[in-house]
């Protein structure tokens, strides 16, 4: 745009003219930026909006995803429990039945403790978990169940004295209901279980712990161990827990105890 000359006669009037250009060109440059600001800005958080949208419909999809996902395998999990534990009911002299419970996994059965209210076992289970033994109290029996449900009477029925006596367990608890053939077997490996006997004396209340060997079923007295309150309790590393009169000390397969 040319500047108008001092000496011409509309020299004012073309002046006023050109600043009226020179303000509107400045006005509409103005407004073009204000427009053109307001655009760019309208833009950006328009995507931002999109993106964050986006996000919270991803997360939320996920998140759904992941608990359905979740509680899915919880049920898996609670299905495969259910359909794992079984048990073998076995009958007792009393009438009462305990159920043995074991438990399946990779097509291999172990059983599996089970505990009264207080806290008490209902049998012994090895430590391969491939036989388990429960006590008949009415009959004084020690039963053994191996992994298949197979059952047999295990107890010793008789004991040869010194002198060569023999005494039968039936003739002995039909002459004394009170006196303790055996009571309380538990295991100490998988091949020899301790139970809790009156034996080898008739006339006295003192109580012992013998041995028996489960594969020739021959029952062996523990001379260091007797006392009028015996108590079998878990199989540790150093052996089966016995409390002796308040005492406890620990039994292994050979005979021997340790503190």
């Amino acid at each position: 745009m040319a500047k108008p000359s001092i000496f011409s006669k509309d020299y004012e009037k073309q002046m006023k003219k050109r600043k009226k250009r020179i303000t509107f060109a400045i006005f509409i440059a103005i407004i073009a930026g204000v427009f053109i600001t307001i655009s760019i800005s309208m833009k950006g958080l328009v995507k931002n909006l999109s993106t964050d949208l986006e996000k919270s419909k991803s997360s939320s999809t996920n998140d759904k995803n992941n608990t359905k996902s979740t509680e899915s395998k919880k049920i898996e999990v609670i299905e495969q429990k259910v359909k794992k534990i079984e048990a073998y009911d076995i009958q007792l002299s009393n009438g009462k039945t305990i159920s043995i419970a074991y438990e399946t996994k990779d097509n291999d059965k172990i059983f599996k403790p089970v505990s009264t209210t207080d806290g008490s076992s209902l049998y012994s289970i090895s430590p391969s978990g491939k036989n388990a033994i429960l006590f008949d109290d009415k009959s004084q029996s020690i039963i053994l169940v191996d992994i298949n449900g197979n059952k047999q009477d295990v107890t010793n029925p008789q004991y040869t004295a010194t002198n060569g006596t023999v005494i039968e367990k039936n003739a002995q608890l039909s002459a004394q209901p009170d006196y303790i053939w055996c009571s309380s077997p538990r295991f100490i490996d998988d091949n020899n279980i301790a139970y809790i006997s009156q034996l080898p004396w008739i006339g006295k209340t003192t109580k012992y712990v013998w041995i028996e060997s489960l594969g020739d079923r021959s029952n062996v007295m523990v001379q260091e161990i007797q006392g009028e309150e015996l108590k079998l309790g878990e199989l540790t590393d150093k052996g089966l827990t016995v409390t002796e009169d308040g005492k406890t000390i620990f039994l292994k397969s050979d005979g021997s105890i340790s503190e």
